[in-house]
């Protein structure tokens, strides 16, 4: 027994020793952890502590170039600067803020709008553009008798509901019928842009409202009947009336009347090109109904009454060059119509013709509506050699006009072209009604209704060259 005793001692003393080990290290082992829960749970508490002290102070400051101000310091130096700014601005501006085109003030002119048309496509729209950034004009209004009437126009195009609250913000009122508007109690030009064929009532409602000048959009009428009798209205009622014949005032054509009248027995000839292609035409026919003539080469038809003295009463001869590549006639489709009730419209694309008149002197006559954006004047001596040939655009124009009609391709290219003529021929009109004169080298009525009777005329003679050729 005692030997026995004596073999088991060791294996126990060993087996206590190692289970005091295990039970020692895992004291060591938790002990450690909870220190290390412990200083998490500390470090979790100060970050805590810190973000509410952080939330609490940007509460009491705002940041302004990296620094921090107060609050309090900023809404104090805020609210001062704007008081100040306020103070100068309504002591600057007379208390009540200028909007603008709503410019009614002494020495401005009242104008009225009729026949606006659709942005970056109707004329009055581009006379509108330039008459709200003249200092001397107060636009009182728009008419505009389709796109605002609601019976005729069933779905307005956005670009015309933005321009109406432009308008509206500048303190400009829009109305789609002159008699909606009071009548004109100053000086007041109504610049009637419409179609031609609604032209002779727009006419009369402006006269019957106090229009004091009317510029009418070329040819003014479809007919010479028609612009005779607004003639004989305006006259009644003291209207000055001009007829916007832009290459009246275009520098081509001046240097090259110039020139012509320096030149015994010169010859002139005139080349106006529009940019429309094939394609375009039917939509062109069926927009200018008036015809080419009436429409397009009007233009030039007014030159020849003014500058030349031609009418229909002084021709000798009117001689048309009836080979295809000048003159054209043709017959195309009417768009908006189908079959089986298609409609057609016929006129000329293109058209040349002389004048000679009975005292001898000759000037002839080319358009092209698909000839291109370049125009061009050319003196002739007496034998017919070209002596100067004026173009227009010119080179640098023509580039600046290309890179125009690439950044805005929705805007119509004669717009480009032509906006400084445009903006002389108002600036005439407007400054000489200002200063109670006639306005200089502007058409007046009376050169419109020869010029219209030149393109009756000249309808005639060319239908009748081409029918026989």
């Amino acid at each position: 027994m005692a030997a026995f005793r004596s073999k088991r001692n060791p294996f126990f003393a060993s087996r206590y020793i190692i289970i005091f080990i295990i039970l020692g290290a895992i004291i060591s082992a938790d002990a450690i952890l909870g220190r290390k829960k412990k200083k998490k749970k500390q470090e979790a508490e100060f970050a805590a502590q810190k973000a509410a002290e952080e939330t609490a102070r940007k509460e009491k400051v705002i940041v302004l170039g990296g620094k921090d101000f107060e609050k309090k310091s900023v809404y104090v130096l805020g609210c001062g600067t704007f008081l100040a700014l306020s103070v100068g601005f309504f002591l600057s501006s007379g208390i009540k803020k200028k909007k603008r085109g709503n410019n009614d003030v002494d020495g401005t002119l009242d104008v009225v709008i009729v026949g606006c048309g659709l942005p970056k496509k109707g004329m009055g729209w581009y006379h509108l553009t330039q008459l709200l950034e003249m200092k001397q004009v107060n636009v009182r209004a728009v008419v505009e008798p389709f796109y605002l009437n609601k019976k005729v126009c069933k779905d307005i195009p956005n670009s015309f509901k933005e321009l109406m609250v432009s308008l509206h913000e500048s303190g400009v009122e829009c109305v789609a019928d002159i008699n909606k508007l009071v009548p004109f109690s100053k000086a007041t030009l109504c610049l009637i842009a419409g179609r031609t064929s609604d032209n002779p009532a727009l006419f009369r409602q402006c006269v019957h409202k106090g229009a004091s000048v009317i510029y009418l959009e070329k040819p003014g009428a479809p007919s010479v009947r028609e612009l005779n009798d607004m003639k004989a209205l305006a006259e009644t009622q003291s209207v000055k009336t001009y007829i916007g014949y832009n290459k009246n005032v275009t520098p081509y054509v001046q240097k090259a009347i110039e020139l012509s009248q320096k030149v015994d027995n010169s010859h002139v000839f005139f080349c106006h090109n529009n940019s429309y292609s094939q394609a375009d035409l039917p939509e062109v026919f069926a927009r200018n109904p008036e015809g080419m003539l009436k429409n397009m080469v009007i233009h030039e038809l007014a030159l020849l009454v003014t500058f030349f003295g031609v009418t229909v009463d002084v021709i000798e001869k009117f001689e048309v060059n009836t080979r295809k590549l000048f003159s054209e006639k043709i017959t195309t489709w009417k768009p908006g119509t189908s079959m089986p009730n298609p409609e057609y419209i016929t006129d000329f694309s293109r058209v040349a013709f002389l004048i000679k008149t009975k005292k001898g002197r000759e000037v002839s006559v080319m358009a092209d509506r698909c000839g291109g954006n370049v125009s061009f004047a050319v003196v002739k001596d007496a034998k017919r050699r070209e002596i100067k040939k004026f173009e227009f655009p010119d080179t640098d124009t023509a580039r600046r006009v290309e890179e125009q009609v690439r950044a805005d391709p929705e805007m119509m290219p004669y717009f480009f072209i032509q906006s400084d003529d445009y903006l002389e021929l108002k600036n005439r009109v407007i400054n000489a009604t200002l200063a109670g004169k006639d306005a200089e080298g502007v058409a007046t009525i009376s050169i419109g209704i020869e010029a219209l009777k030149l393109a009756e005329y000249g309808t005639a003679e060319i239908n009748k060259a081409l029918k026989s050729s």
